[in-house]
């Protein structure tokens, strides 16, 4: 594992001579955890991890690739469990210190900006976007798109309209209030910067960005 992971976290090459070839692996904790547990515990004869990974070469090398990757596409693996976590925390080991940090998309324009953060393959992405006093952002709606904001700094006047019955409703939310506010398929809405100082809010939609397919129809709230 040491020269996978060194080598594509410094950018070299690495060398796969059958990538179906079958391989376990064992995490180091998961080594240390049976180690001290042995220590209270008079146990002899053979011992094993129990917590054991089964894998082939090129699997990965594909994963330690898209760890990678993933400073490029913003996309994470499922990073939380299982031998994923554990290739994810020992690559991340072999980076050096000027590596420690990478910048992401940011787009501009006379109302803020929009930054893209991190994305999943199944769960959605994460992004931010400020807002200048007085800005409106949004005006639109999602047939099945859905979001979660999160107003970081700043007051922020939230609208929305049902498409079909002309429902509306407005909701005032300040920072401090950690108050996480839905948009829902078939609702227009939008965001004012309500307040005097830059908004800063924080974004979770469920799916990722497709520019071939956005699924956000514009609508301007009055």
């Amino acid at each position: 594992m040491q020269p996978f992971c060194h080598n594509i976290a410094s950018g070299q090459d690495i060398q796969v001579n059958d990538p179906k070839a079958a391989v376990t692996l064992v995490y180091i904790d998961d080594v240390c955890s049976e180690l001290i547990a042995l220590l209270d515990n008079r146990v002899s004869g053979y011992c094993e991890v129990k917590t054991q990974y089964q894998t082939t070469v090129g699997d990965v090398a594909e994963t330690l690739h898209s760890f990678k990757n993933s400073r490029q596409n913003l996309i994470s693996e499922a990073v939380g469990t299982g031998l994923t976590r554990a290739l994810y925390s020992t690559y991340l080991s072999y980076l050096k210190p000027e590596q420690f940090s990478y910048s992401v998309p940011s787009y501009g324009d006379q109302r803020g900006v929009f930054c893209e953060m991190l994305k999943t393959k199944d769960a959605g992405q994460f992004s931010f976007f400020t807002a200048h006093p007085g800005i409106t952002r949004g005006g639109h709606y999602h047939h099945t798109k859905n979001e979660k904001f999160l107003v970081i700094q700043g007051d922020a006047t939230f609208k929305f309209e049902h498409v079909i019955t002309g429902e509306k409703y407005e909701l005032h939310v300040s920072s401090g209030e950690y108050k996480i506010v839905e948009t829902v398929p078939g609702w227009t809405h939008d965001i004012t910067n309500t307040g005097s100082n830059e908004l800063i809010v924080m974004l979770w939609a469920n799916e990722i960005f497709d520019k071939n397919a956005p699924d956000t129809i514009a609508r301007p709230l009055a």
